[in-house]
């Protein structure tokens, strides 16, 4: 248990930068409609893959909070995860290279799906 402890404290900083990074990645994906607009208009399912995308993440914070679960929140985060990989390899359809701007996205939800599994785990150990 006391290992279980010590990786979500030394995790808990995710916590105070989730609303910072959240932010920032919005804006990425801002930035990647705005290419895709750009270069294959708003009709490409590729704009409409990266608008449920960014629903996906902008409804994440609310229905984590909303339900208070850790269930909740580790599913929202694969399903997140998954999507943002489609998207990554949807965007490298196009003539465009900045796809990798996907990665840090990517980065961050495998970092908090670790804490939150990690929470999960506590609970159910716990149990």
């Amino acid at each position: 248990m006391d290992t279980m402890d010590n990786i979500i404290n030394a995790l808990s900083w995710i916590d105070s930068a989730a609303a910072t990074v959240w932010i920032l990645l919005t804006i990425i994906m801002f930035w990647f409609l705005y290419k895709v607009y750009e270069a294959e208009g708003r009709k490409h399912p590729i704009f409409h893959f990266g608008i449920f995308l960014l629903v996906l993440v902008w409804l994440y914070p609310l229905y984590t909070f909303l339900f208070n679960q850790l269930e909740v929140a580790f599913l929202g985060n694969l399903i997140t995860l998954w999507a943002t990989v489609v998207y990554m390899r949807k965007l490298k359809q196009l003539p465009m290279k900045e796809y990798k701007w996907m990665t840090p996205q990517i980065v961050w939800i495998i970092i908090a799906s670790f804490y939150v599994g990690c929470m999960l785990l506590e609970k159910y150990l716990m149990a």
